[in-house]
């Protein structure tokens, strides 16, 4: 597939995602180079190779297969990396899950992934234990304890510690030989309601996308130093803060904990950090910091990644006019790995997602699949070589979703004469106002241009006639009451900006919207919340 300039992306046929991304930086003369910083920690390439090749040789001496599964339950520590290559080194299928879930949740995983072997942090061992200790199928289990506070009685059965199951294994490991279409990694895609679901991807899928978005459109170089909100059990932060880093020989700042928001500006000063992976929430929780742009030297700082829901054009201007500092606001999918339609250095329309990246093609269509006008509302159909192959175990929603490369979700976009994408929402979540769809994040992007909006969620409410509006949750800036006179001025400032029929009818004040692990608004939740009426 040509980039722009024309030159093909090639993706080896034999293909070891661990050589790839890590090994090969060794031959590159980059092992004394800090592949991670982790607190007072600096871990070089020649390090994270070694200790992830004991993992390798720990792994096999366990009995694992190529392409048995590996469940991740961990934190944003050194070891994740260590863990997650050593297994694929090994061939093993790499599935990361989050490490915020309930005991029944794991249980489910156990269930719906069959692992051979799970790496779980001791901070989730308490939730896990339970649902390990009643599977059917009962997996291999390692804890990582960083706090060497565990003995083996605090363990579940056969449970052991990775620092030291590991230490006696070498810390060098010949790779697995694979292809580049062996099953690598699952992702998990939750949408917005039910449990998790995993998108089953090839390794080919990880190198395209890396060249593609991360390399070619990003331009992520060498002296990159990355830092992420979200974990990397999310495959957007498992990709923006450690695959992409590691395939230019670049750093990675790895925090295990939540963060507030003032702690990211220290963060940023304290490892110089150049690129920061993010949402739009937290942004503009950042942005209510006072005095950060003079508390903090933010000078390493050269710009932002964001994803998970679009980010209105008034974040990104008073981002931009505070700390000089662009945003690349983009889209992407655990249906296609990663980013592929995206904002760029130097190129960035204030409240679009940007353009689509080199190597990916779309389609919008209406219901009927037919492709509709130049700037009018359709589905997107995205079409690239990172489509994964299905989701496990969900045959008919496989077959309605994945189309060769192709991929149809939900997502409802119009494309500007320029080749800006604009996003309308989810098709569940579009609302059909006077007979005329009308997009939640429009309305959502006006609510938040007034001075006492912080954020908002849209969806609809039948009226006394049976009639769908919009009804708007608003969560207030610091400092602004709620109350019935500023719910009417936010609603005019809607009638002035929109048409009137896209303004919303009632205005609700919330403490804070609720949200997904992703920081995506539970639109479901709002409009139960909306049931309820005024």
């Amino acid at each position: 597939m040509p980039d722009a300039a024309g030159e093909p992306i090639v993706v080896p046929d034999r293909l070891n995602l661990a050589t790839w991304f890590l090994d090969e930086r060794l031959g590159e003369g980059l092992g004394d180079k800090t592949a991670v910083f982790f607190e007072d920690e600096a871990l070089s390439y020649a390090d994270l190779v070694a200790e992830s090749c004991r993992v390798t040789n720990l792994v096999r001496a366990l009995g694992l297969w190529p392409e048995d599964r590996a469940l991740f339950l961990l934190q944003d520590t050194p070891e994740f990396p260590q863990a997650f290559f050593g297994a694929l080194r090994a061939g093993l299928c790499a599935v990361p899950a989050s490490t915020w879930l309930t005991t029944d949740d794991y249980a489910y995983y156990l269930g719906y992934v069959r692992p051979k072997i799970v790496f779980a942090d001791a901070a989730v061992l308490e939730r896990y234990a339970p649902a390990h200790a009643a599977a059917r199928h009962r997996p291999r289990l390692i804890v990582v304890d960083r706090a060497r506070r565990l003995r083996a009685g605090d363990l579940p059965e056969g449970a052991r510690l990775l620092h030291e199951a590991v230490v006696d294994h070498p810390p060098e490991a010949e790779p697995e030989p694979m292809d580049r279409d062996d099953v690598a990694i699952w992702l998990s895609s939750s949408g917005s309601t039910g449990k998790p679901k995993c998108v089953i991807h090839q390794g080919h899928d990880f190198v395209f996308n890396t060249i593609a978005y991360a390399q070619r459109t990003l331009g992520i170089a060498r002296d990159d130093v990355t830092l992420a909100a979200p974990k990397l059990f999310f495959g957007y932060a498992l990709a923006s803060n450690m695959l992409f880093p590691f395939s230019v020989g670049a750093s990675c700042v790895l925090v295990p904990h939540r963060v507030r928001p003032e702690e990211y500006f220290a963060l940023i000063e304290r490892y110089r950090a150049t690129q920061f992976v993010t949402v739009p929430t937290t942004i503009a929780k950042m942005l209510a910091v006072e005095g950060a742009e003079a508390r903090f030297d933010l000078s390493s700082l050269r710009g932002l990644v964001s994803a998970g829901e679009a980010l209105p054009a008034r974040v990104y201007r008073a981002w931009k006019d505070r700390f000089g500092v662009e945003i690349y606001d983009g889209i992407g999918s655990a249906e296609m790995f990663h980013i592929y339609i995206t904002n760029r250095p130097g190129d960035v329309k204030e409240g679009s997602l940007g353009r689509i990246v080199d190597g990916y093609r779309f389609r919008l269509v209406d219901d009927e699949d037919r492709p509709v006008p130049q700037g009018e509302i359709g589905t997107l159909v995205i079409e690239g070589p990172s489509a994964g192959m299905a989701y496990h175990r969900r045959r008919d929603l496989s077959r309605r979703t994945f189309r060769g490369d192709a991929v149809r979700g939900g997502d409802k976009f119009f494309v500007d004469a320029d080749g800006y994408f604009w996003y309308c929402g989810r098709g569940d979540d579009m609302l059909k106002c006077s007979g005329v769809y009308v997009s939640p994040m429009e309305v959502e992007n006006c609510l938040v241009s007034h001075p006492a909006v912080l954020e908002a969620g849209v969806v609809g409410y039948r009226d006394e006639g049976g009639l769908e509006k919009a009804m708007a949750f608003v969560e207030l800036r610091p400092g602004r009451q709620p109350s019935d006179a500023l719910a009417a001025e936010i609603v005019e400032h809607c009638r002035a900006h929109l048409a009137a029929f896209k303004a919303p009818r009632r205005v609700r004040f919330v403490e804070s919207l609720p949200r997904t692990q992703t920081g995506k608004i539970r639109r479901a939740e709002l409009r139960k919340w909306a049931e309820e009426g005024p």
